[in-house]
């Protein structure tokens, strides 16, 4: 791991600092892995600021190790009680010094190169508000599982055109996929932050209103080991509709967001984000159904058609639709036959970047 001097070097114009802001919960489990992770990069001038909110296993403990062994790089602070993921990000950000910085889940891991190659390309780039890498799936075992990028090659994207994509998807579904350059994040999060405060969502809204001003960096190498396990917010926000609800009240946000800039292309892109999320709600219904769920499955199927009623027209519309009133053997059948249906559960293809993007 210490593959060059542990020190943060001020004034370092060729290698600007980057600040890595962990924030963690009860991820004793997987925290060296990440901290460790972020120890082995290959980009010489890292500051790690560590925030634990209240955790109840050996995270505190874990954090203080890695701060006396690396006293220079690492800053720690510990939240008396659990105030929540916004506070923990407010004490990471007190201590960042960086040009560039992550937001780091403590339970993901960077590939080596992973700063090194966000940060040249921002370097080469500085009209960009934030790099965007690709991500692998780590689960709670270690096995990592590929998907595809999003984009089909690395790029850079003109800001509107994102501002576009985001409309009708997820580009990243994780935070610790992106690098921002510190100074814009500074100048959209507090606005993001009032007009949107949720622990899921608020990222988002920032990355949004950050490409209704800068182009951004995309690199298709999964450069990010994303965790997924029981435990994840994500997953629990599915359970509860919100990963649906959310992106629909977004999509509104983002419309008014676009308005504002003139950017009309962008705010026509309203209706057609309705209708994705009414086809989500079946692959989140297909999902819970092949696990067992048929209440919460019976829930986003009456949902994709209170967000768009001619989704009572599609096939797999009516093939679930079927489930409901079939004996227990009939169900095993169409359960058996969406499971075959791989698109359903995940996204199996990669896009062409939006027009006018260029190649890196």
């Amino acid at each position: 791991m210490d593959n060059y001097d542990r020190t943060v070097k001020l004034g370092d114009i060729e290698n600007p600092i980057v600040s890595v802001l962990v924030f963690n919960y009860n991820y004793g489990r997987y925290l060296r892995e990440c901290l460790d992770s972020i120890l082995a990069q290959t980009y010489p001038n890292i500051e790690i600021c560590f925030s634990d909110n209240c955790s109840t296993d050996d995270s505190w403990q874990i954090a203080l190790e890695y701060r006396d062994r690396y006293p220079e790089i690492f800053s720690v602070a510990e939240n008396r009680l659990n105030f929540g993921t916004d506070s923990n990000l407010i004490n990471c950000a007190h201590f960042r010094m960086g040009k560039y910085h992550v937001l780091m889940c403590s339970d993901d891991i960077m590939a080596p190169d992973f700063l090194e190659r966000a940060v040249r390309a921002l370097e080469e780039n500085p009209h960009c508000g934030y790099a965007m890498v690709n991500r692998s799936i780590i689960n709670e075992a270690g096995a990592i599982s590929e998907e595809p990028p999003f984009y089909n090659r690395s790029c850079i994207i003109p800001g509107s055109g994102q501002a576009a994509v985001y409309m009708v998807a997820a580009v990243n579904p994780s935070v610790s996929q992106i690098v921002y350059v510190t100074c814009r994040y500074r100048g959209h999060g507090k606005n993001a932050t009032q007009q949107l405060s949720g622990r899921w969502y608020g990222t988002r809204f920032l990355d949004f209103s950050l490409c209704c001003n800068y182009d951004l960096v995309y690199i298709k190498e999964p450069l990010l080991q994303h965790r997924l396990h029981g435990e994840n917010d994500s997953l629990q926000a599915a359970g509860s509709l919100i990963e649906i609800i959310g992106p629909f009240l977004l999509a509104h946000q983002f419309a008014e967001i676009a308005s504002s800039y003139g950017l009309n292309k962008v705010c026509a892109r309203l209706p057609e984000a309705k209708e994705k999320l009414s086809s989500l709600c079946l692959r989140y219904c297909t999902r819970f159904l092949l696990n067992g769920d048929e209440k919460t499955g019976q829930q986003y199927f009456y949902l994709s058609a209170a967000l768009s009623l001619s989704i009572k027209d599609e096939p797999l519309f009516k093939i679930i639709q079927s489930y409901w009133e079939s004996s227990n053997l009939q169900k095993k059948e169409i359960c058996d036959r969406l499971q075959n249906e791989h698109s359903l559960i995940t996204r199996i293809v990669s896009y062409e970047p939006p027009p006018g993007s260029l190649d890196l």
